[in-house]
């Protein structure tokens, strides 16, 4: 998943403290305790510079029919050759859709690279090597993800054409830019990873636009790609947190796709909520919604934990240990996902419910997602105006 070499890429890095010592050994405990209970920091970006905005898909040589292709393809029938057929195809697709300068060859498991020091492409790699323009892609997607156990196969492809799509994204940013994701001091893994998350998400989202794929493929598809941000903030290969590069997708998706497009039956309500209308009965509005929501407490309980048993090393274990529980600090995962619920909106009194949360009926205000507003705004007019007004 990054633009190193493929003996990288199987790697994760790994910060190292070169000693402890006494006189600093006070901060480090201190550290080791609070720095998990910062949240990650938003990703830096910029605005488009000229020439680096994304073009309209119109300009480009691929068509909503070629699309619509892909998926036919990808709904058929799994096996190995269906698998195979499937990703070159979507490798000629990206080819169009990007039309780079210069061309890139996608290599699939049991095949031989020509750069960057991996002789045969093998899981788990997924890597862009710019030196030989390879793209290496040889992932058992549910020996490396937890979520995709019990997944279909089908699913499992989309969710490696959005993966060859970061790869891909690599190498157009060689050659593009890095669009709102440079800037800085110098280049970093973590810049470079965002921005071809971000041309991830330019892609998905034109595939959401022609209608290749539908919201429910896409949330699906999210929640895996979730799982794939790494927290080893010391290390120089630090990817980003999966919120970091969960943003830079929702950012590219938004140039294809905004608030208020219809995508077949859904509506795009937020930049990370969509909805379809069940039944209106009265004042009295039912909605199938889906909605990206993230879960800390599992994260905060688990940092907290390690902090106080790695404080607790650094006192009365050894010096391995110490270092040991330091590498693991701010590792505990924040669950984040899209969620599929119900929204009742109760148009004459401004309030919003949404199933299986953890609150009762709300003011429209109170809606963290700003989902209940918009489609008050739209459904329900007086309610939206009391909103404005500051009512509840």
């Amino acid at each position: 998943m990054n633009g190193c070499t493929p003996a990288q890429a199987n790697q994760q890095g790994r910060g190292r403290f070169a000693s402890v010592t006494g006189a600093i050994r006070p901060l480090i405990l201190l550290a080791l305790v609070l720095l998990p209970l910062t949240l990650p920091a938003k990703a830096q970006a910029e605005p488009w510079a000229p020439g680096q905005e994304p073009a309209a898909s119109e300009s480009r040589r691929t068509t909503a029919a070629e699309a619509l292709a892909l998926e036919t393809l990808r709904r058929q029938p799994a096996t190995a050759e269906q698998r195979r057929r499937y990703l070159n195809a979507a490798q000629e697709l990206l080819e169009r859709f990007w039309t780079p300068r210069q061309p890139v060859r996608l290599l699939l498991a049991g095949e031989r690279a020509s750069g960057c020091g991996a002789p045969v492409v093998q899981h788990p790699m997924a890597f862009y090597c710019p030196e030989s323009r390879e793209i290496g892609l040889a992932l058992d997607l549910r020996r490396s993800i937890r979520a995709a156990r019990g997944r279909s196969d089908q699913d499992l492809l989309l969710l490696e054409l959005a993966i060859l799509a970061h790869e891909w994204g690599h190498h157009i940013n060689r050659e593009q830019g890095l669009g709102p994701y440079r800037g800085g001091l110098g280049l970093t893994a973590r810049q470079e990873e965002l921005a071809a998350d971000w041309r991830t998400g330019i892609l998905i989202g034109w595939l959401l636009r022609t209608g290749a794929i539908g919201v429910d493929d896409f949330t699906q598809t999210a929640n895996l790609l979730f799982e794939m941000g790494d927290y080893e903030r010391l290390a120089p290969q630090h990817h980003g947190y999966p919120r970091d590069r969960f943003d830079a997708l929702i950012r590219g998706m938004g140039s294809q796709i905004r608030p208020g497009q219809q995508l077949g039956s859904w509506s795009v309500d937020t930049a990370e909520t969509f909805s379809r209308p069940l039944s209106a009965d009265g004042g009295i509005r039912l909605y199938d919604v889906r909605r990206f929501e993230i879960n800390r407490e599992g994260q905060i309980t688990t940092n907290l934990l390690g902090g106080l048993l790695g404080a607790a090393s650094c006192l009365w274990g050894s010096r391995e240990q110490c270092l040991g529980m330091a590498l693991q600090q701010g590792k505990g995962r924040a669950d984040g996902r899209y969620t599929q619920r119900r929204l009742t909106l109760h148009c004459a009194a401004g309030r919003f419910d949404v199933s299986d949360d953890a609150f009762e009926e709300q003011p429209l205000g109170r809606d963290g997602k700003g989902q209940a507003a918009v489609l008050a705004a739209r459904d329900c007019p007086a309610s939206a105006d009391r909103l404005r007004a500051g009512g509840s």
